[in-house]
């Protein structure tokens, strides 16, 4: 087996088998993201329960809520990965999770 030879049988099993890696690539880091907004979604939770109590519903809480949540990502490492945007919106689910089962 000459070089091109080898080139060609290299290019044909990287093409073959190419596609299989980037979808399996594309899998994990959804399912990774996944994770993360699960993650999220329960420490918003807890926060939400630390800072409050039984009842959210003054702005108070929901800052403190807020900057609970921030803090917790951000220590974990994960800062990059949730903008300002989506820890108050995760936050807001929370509240509004922890409001309905109250009443």
């Amino acid at each position: 087996m000459n070089l091109t030879d080898t080139l060609i049988f290299v290019g044909a099993f990287i093409g073959m088998f190419s596609v299989p890696l980037i979808r399996l690539s594309q899998y994990i880091k959804a399912h990774t993201r996944n994770a993360h907004i699960k993650t999220a979604m329960d420490w918003a939770g807890q926060a939400v329960a630390y800072v409050a109590g039984s009842s959210v519903a003054d702005t108070t809480h929901k800052t403190q809520a807020v900057a609970e949540l921030t803090a917790r990502i951000k220590s974990n490492g994960l800062a990059k990965n949730f903008t300002d945007a989506q820890i108050t919106a995760y936050i807001d689910q929370a509240i509004a999770l922890a409001n309905k089962e109250v009443k």
